[in-house]
This record gives C-alpha cells, sequence and structure tokens, in this order.
C-alpha cells in the first residue's frame, strides 16, 4: 500500500454473463487480487461506488477498470491494462 495511508485501488466494474470480462477477471483482476487483496474489488452489479461513478462520467464500457485514491476516481482505463501496468499502479516505488 502506498505510504503516507492513501488507498490506491482498482475498481473492476464487470457483470456476469459478459465472456470477456470473465477472461479478463481470470487472466489479470484474480492475480492482482491475489497481490493486493486491500486494493482490488470487484463490483457485478449497480452499487453507490458504480453511481457516483457513473454521475462524474457516464460508464459506457464494460469491463472496465477504474483507479481511485481514497475513493476518489484518479483514472478510467477501458483499454483493459495488463496485469504489469495494474501492479505499477498500485505499488509505484
Amino acid at each position: 500500500m502506498p505510504i503516507g495511508g492513501d488507498v490506491i485501488r482498482a475498481e473492476y466494474i464487470t457483470r456476469r454473463g459478459c465472456p470477456a470480462c470473465e477472461a479478463y477477471r481470470k487472466a489479470v483482476i484474480e492475480p492482482l487480487a491475489a497481490e493486493y487483496p486491500d486494493q482490488v474489488r470487484e463490483h457485478w452489479a449497480w452499487d453507490g461506488l458504480m453511481e457516483r461513478l457513473n454521475n462524474s462520467e457516464r460508464i459506457t464500457r464494460i469491463p472496465m477498470v477504474v483507479i481511485t485514491d481514497e475513493g476518489a476516481e484518479v483514472m478510467r482505463l477501458a483499454d483493459l491494462p495488463t496485469l504489469e501496468r495494474l501492479e505499477d499502479i498500485l505499488d509505484p516505488s
């Protein structure tokens, strides 16, 4: 976790029954969550975070990874980043 108490998280926006979502989850999100269990969350259904994100900028694509810092959106990654890129974001040291 980053120094100074900031909590940078990868929020995985997904849905059930989506083959691309499941493939990306198995290839990238599951290994990332195993390495950073407190910094990776999956959102399978509309929840408070998804509503807040959608209110600031409409969610137009699933799957998507949103990086948050202390709950505030920092960036959206609709390009489905690699495991290595997400590791660099969650642990920039």
